[in-house]
């Protein structure tokens, strides 16, 4: 599969997968002082002994880790599975990343070898496409550790691979509860599908968090339900979150997440769409303003110059003195390009 590289100012979607780590075990593996293979030691079953190092040097320092019985069970019953040390500094503390299988010891061996080139705009690429080829693994580790990956793609990105990769590979996010804080990538993966079943699952789903007050995966809901039907979906929110009955904090900050994100992709109407949407967040929550006028000044758009400084003016105690600062810095910014010419208007 290739991908397309994104322009430095779009957004990851992981501004949308709240549940998702900002520290990947891939990141553990590539940032660690010294990563060491390891079983437990002959003479003392609740102590691990040294074993293949592979990263870094082992300095002798002690194993201050206590073998627990789960472990000691895994091992006993697989004889070829090791447990992966971590050191993450060279003074610094071990810890353990579990205990590996075969296949999982491969993929850590293949990633120490190939990470090195994992730099810039073309590495985070071919770093993209290493774990995107390991999504259909029969692995359910491999399988999370991928997914875990792409979240933090660019969203340009998971919509390519909403339309690349099969429904199997992310079906587990979809269903099982145990990943329901990682289901957001799912959905955004799914919101490509061209199943009248998926599109209405994606609706029904987006209307019933309204409808129920849910927060959890509200922002997923929300982007995917902009893929399928986007004038019913700004009208919806218009009308139900930003005009109609309340709605708490935590949802409408979701419902932001999400329309940003959409914004962020440089289409004209679709940003012009969520500028009016913005609109009327103002008119009836004030308080996003900050969030409005950040997104306005990396869009380089005038279009609610005039309500921001009305609510500055107006309703300045509703901001705190962090938010006033982003409104009025926009502010200047846009009457300076505005005197320039380059903002649109």
């Amino acid at each position: 599969m290739i991908l397309g590289i994104a322009s430095a100012s779009e957004v990851m979607a992981c501004a949308i997968c709240i549940g998702f780590p900002s520290r990947t075990d891939a990141d553990v593996l590539i940032d660690g002082h010294c990563l060491m293979l390891v079983r437990t030691d002959p003479n003392d079953p609740f102590q691990y002994a040294p074993g293949i190092v592979l990263k870094g040097t082992y300095d002798g320092s002690k194993f201050d880790l206590l073998v627990d019985s789960a472990t000691q069970r895994t091992l006993d019953a697989h004889p070829e599975s090791q447990v992966l040390l971590v050191q993450e500094s060279a003074t610094g503390p071990w810890r353990s990343l579990g205990c590996l299988n075969k296949p999982l010891e491969s993929l850590v061996r293949r990633i120490l070898m190939v990470c090195p080139t994992w730099t810039g705009s073309q590495g985070i690429k071919e770093r993209i496409e290493f774990f995107v080829s390991l999504m259909e693994s029969d692995d359910p580790r491999i399988r999370e550790l991928a997914y875990l990956e792409l979240g933090r793609a660019p969203y340009s990105t998971v919509r390519q691979l909403g339309r690349a990769l099969p429904r199997r590979a992310y079906e587990p996010m979809l269903q099982e509860r145990r990943y329901l804080e990682w289901r957001g990538l799912a959905i955004l993966l799914l919101s490509q599908s061209q199943s009248d079943t998926d599109r209405r699952w994606i609706m029904d789903s987006f209307r019933s968090a309204e409808q129920n007050a849910v927060v959890t995966n509200l922002a997923a809901w929300t982007a995917a339900a902009i893929e399928v039907d986007s004038p019913t979906v700004f009208e919806y929110i218009e009308e139900e979150y930003f005009r109609g009955k309340d709605h708490s904090r935590e949802e409408l900050q979701a419902i932001v997440r999400a329309i940003s994100m959409h914004g962020s992709r440089e289409e004209p109407e679709l940003r012009k769409r969520v500028i009016a949407c913005y609109g009327r967040l103002l008119e009836s929550h004030p308080e996003f303003a900050p969030e409005v006028a950040e997104d306005l000044h990396a869009w380089k758009r005038s279009e609610l110059s005039d309500a921001l400084v009305r609510i500055v003016q107006q309703r300045r105690e509703e901001l705190d003195p962090s938010g006033i600062g982003k409104v009025q810095r926009y502010l200047q910014s846009a009457a300076t390009a505005n005197g320039a010419g380059s903002l649109h208007d």
